[in-house]
C-alpha cells in the first residue's frame, strides 16, 4: 500500500513538472521543417551530391569520397537531437575520425527560441550555441536553404544516413535511438 502511494505521488509530481516544461514553439510549428522536403532517401541508392559551408570551411560528398560517413539532419530546438549528441559523442569515442566522418547539418528554419507567435529564424549563432551547450566535437553546419535536407530527404528530427566508402546509402533511420541501433547501421558500412 505504501509503495503504491509513493508511486502515485511520483507520477503526479512528474506530470506537474512536465506540464510546466517550456516546449519550443519550433517543436509545434510546421514552419520548422524544410518546405517540400522529399521523403528520406532509401538504403541501397547512391548518396546525393551535396555541398555545405560553415565558419570552418566546406564539406561535400566529393571531399568524403572513399570514407564512410554518418550524416545527421537536425534542429537545434529538437529535444531528440539534443539527447542524441550524447550517443554521437560515444560513437565518436569508439570509432576514430580517420575511419568515420560525422557531419550534422541543420534542417529547420526555426531557432530554439521561436514561438508560434514569434517565428525566429535559425542562424549560425544558434548552431554554435548548440555545439557549445551539448559539447559537439564534429562538424556541424547551418544550412539556411536546406540544400542537404532537400537532397537526402527528411521525415522528422533527427534523420540519420550512413553512407559507405563507395558513396552508397547503406542505412537510414529517423528519430531518437539507442547507441546500439546506430552502431548496427554503421556496421552496414563495414565499421
Amino acid at each position: 500500500m505504501v509503495i503504491a502511494l509513493v508511486a502515485i505521488a511520483a507520477i503526479a509530481a512528474y506530470a506537474i513538472i512536465q506540464h510546466n516544461q517550456v516546449v519550443s514553439g519550433a517543436a509545434v510549428s510546421l514552419d520548422a521543417f524544410p518546405p517540400a522536403a522529399p521523403s528520406p532517401a532509401p538504403a541501397g541508392v547512391k548518396a546525393p551530391a551535396f555541398s555545405v559551408s560553415g565558419p570552418l570551411g566546406s564539406i561535400t560528398n566529393a571531399s568524403l569520397a572513399g570514407k564512410p560517413y554518418l550524416l545527421e539532419l537536425f534542429a537545434t530546438w529538437c529535444p531528440h537531437c539534443q539527447r542524441m549528441t550524447k550517443v554521437l559523442k560515444s560513437i565518436r569515442s569508439k570509432i576514430q575520425e580517420s575511419k568515420l566522418a560525422i557531419i550534422s547539418v541543420t534542417a529547420s528554419g526555426l531557432a530554439s527560441d521561436a514561438t508560434p507567435n514569434n517565428p525566429v529564424p535559425e542562424s549560425q549563432a544558434d548552431v554554435e550555441a548548440f555545439d557549445k551547450k551539448f559539447g559537439v566535437s564534429w562538424p556541424t553546419f547551418f544550412d539556411p536553404k536546406f540544400t542537404v535536407a532537400n537532397a537526402f530527404g527528411i521525415a522528422g528530427f533527427p534523420q540519420f544516413y550512413v553512407v559507405d566508402a563507395n558513396g552508397k546509402i547503406v542505412w537510414s533511420q529517423g528519430g531518437e535511438m539507442k547507441e546500439s541501433r546506430l552502431l548496427a547501421g554503421l556496421h552496414k558500412a563495414g565499421l
